[in-house]
Parts: C-alpha cells; sequence; structure tokens
C-alpha cells in the first residue's frame, strides 16, 4: 500500500492506494470540524485499499498544524513537518470559508475524473452537503461517479425550530473544541451558508445524473441527527435514495467517540453499501 498527500488548489488529501494502482476510487468528505477523516482513516482505508480501491480523504482548508488537535486531525506525521518547515499554519495555507469547504468535493473530483473509471463518493455529516452540492455544480465532472453514500449525513429541511438548522448556531461553532482545530469565517455567516445550502440543495438534486446510486446511512443512536432529517430531504427531492439503519453504532465516551462517529460500523458492511 502506498501512503502520499495531494493538494487540490486549497483543500488536500491524503491518499492509500494499492501498490499496483487501481482504476475505482473512494472520495472521503469529512465533516464539521473534520476529525471524521482519521476515524475513516483507522477503520476502513487499508482494508479498502485491499478490496483494491484508491482512497482520498479530504482534509479541510484551514485546519490548523499546530497545536494539541493537530496531529489527529492532520494524521500524517510528513504533512505537519512540512507545514514547520515553511512555518505554515493551515492546511491550504491560511483560514478557509465554508462556501471553500462546499466545493471541496467538486476540486477533488476534477483530478480524479481524469485518473479513474470509477468514484465512489462518501459524504460524512456535514460532508453530506458539500459532496451533494459539488455533485450538482454546473460544471462537475460526475460523469464516472457510481454512487454517492451520505454516511450519517447531515441532509435535511430547514423547517423552522426542530428542522436541521437546529444544529447549526453561531454559539456552537465559537466554542473551543472547533475553533482549537480550524479557521473559518465568521460563525454567523458560516450559519447563513449553510441554512441557504439548505434552501436550495434540494431541487439541484433532483436534477443530479440518475446513473448516480444515492444511499443515506442513518445512525439509530445518533446524537446529533435522526432518521426524519432524512426522511423529509428524500422526500423532498422525490422520494430518491435508499435509506440504511446503522443500529451497531454507539458512543464510546471514555475515548470521546459518538454513535455519530460510527465507530463500530466495519469495513464489510461499508464495502455492502459501495457495491450496491
Amino acid at each position: 500500500m502506498k501512503v502520499s498527500w495531494h493538494k487540490f488548489d486549497g483543500a488536500e488529501a491524503q491518499v492509500f492506494e494499492p501498490d499496483a494502482g487501481s482504476n475505482a476510487v473512494i472520495l472521503f468528505c469529512p465533516g464539521f470540524p473534520g476529525a471524521g477523516g482519521t476515524i475513516f482513516e483507522q477503520r476502513h482505508a487499508a482494508a479498502l485499499v485491499e478490496e483494491g480501491y484508491a482512497v482520498y480523504v479530504l482534509k479541510h482548508k484551514g485546519t490548523k498544524l499546530s497545536g494539541a488537535a493537530a496531529p489527529n486531525m492532520v494524521n500524517n506525521g510528513a504533512r505537519l513537518m512540512a507545514g514547520r518547515k515553511i512555518n505554515e499554519t493551515h492546511i491550504g495555507g491560511g483560514a478557509a470559508t465554508i462556501d471553500e469547504w462546499m466545493t471541496e468535493p467538486l476540486k477533488a473530483l476534477r483530478v480524479l475524473h481524469t485518473a479513474y473509471d470509477s468514484i465512489h463518493v462518501i459524504g460524512n455529516s456535514f460532508g453530506a452537503l458539500s459532496s451533494l452540492w459539488s455533485l450538482t455544480e454546473e460544471d462537475a465532472p460526475v460523469s464516472k461517479v457510481k454512487s454517492l453514500l451520505l454516511y450519517a449525513g447531515a441532509q435535511g429541511v430547514d423547517d423552522g425550530e426542530y428542522g436541521i438548522m437546529r444544529i447549526w448556531k453561531p454559539e456552537y461553532l465559537m466554542v473551543a473544541r472547533i475553533t482549537d482545530k480550524i479557521s473559518l469565517n465568521d460563525p454567523f455567516d458560516v450559519v447563513a451558508t449553510i441554512k441557504n445550502a439548505y434552501a436550495v440543495l434540494p431541487e439541484r438534486v433532483k436534477a443530479m445524473p440518475a446513473h448516480i446510486v444515492l444511499k443515506y446511512l442513518v445512525v439509530e443512536r445518533d446524537e446529533l441527527l435522526n432518521i426524519a432529517d432524512t426522511k423529509a430531504f428524500q422526500a423532498a427531492i422525490g422520494g430518491r435514495g435508499e435509506i440504511v439503519l446503522d443500529t451497531a453504532d454507539h458512543a464510546w465516551p471514555d475515548l470521546g467517540l459518538l454513535a455519530h462517529d460510527t465507530p463500530n460500523y466495519t469495513t464489510e458492511d461499508l464495502l455492502v453499501l459501495i457495491k450496491g
């Protein structure tokens, strides 16, 4: 297995590949603030490579390259050392905006489209928004995208106090467990951008090419999201996509893991969702 690092015009990714190469790639789009990428790498990347896939795990622009959280967020000592050598503070060279995060998957797709015959996209938590947004941009190269898995995804509908926007509050984005890890634009602007995304995504997704197989993995004991969020989104796009309920995951408080982090989900079950 080869492990490398790739830069996509601001966004970056850790890459895992079979020694002999592959014609199929999995693009993992992380959540907010992005630690789920490392959880995915630890639990699945090497096993997916053994199954013949290349795996690209996006790392958000604006992720801090120093501080106690950096090794876990970046999960690559060589990338951290490279940053120190040039006094680089963040992945992507500096702070980010949420608008940039929304198109990180698109930047990766433009490169992967030329290198692989089939592409499988996984949007985890916030990554559901960024993957849906990127795949529905007018110039998105999606002819080789075979599947989109919204993995404990934050898709939903903004329908008031109990809708999906309940999880996106400016005060939630100002706490140290967020600001110690990433540098983003003003929290009120972040929330406004996300609110707009929820408003327009259903119509955009209705036009997503039919050849892309859409699935939702919903964690039964998710602390942040619930199945009603996914069902509301599914209804808003005309009923498209298969909902799969994850009954295996639960929190591991001593390890700082939520059920939402899918710490128990196996690669074997993940492969069933990817392969269809």
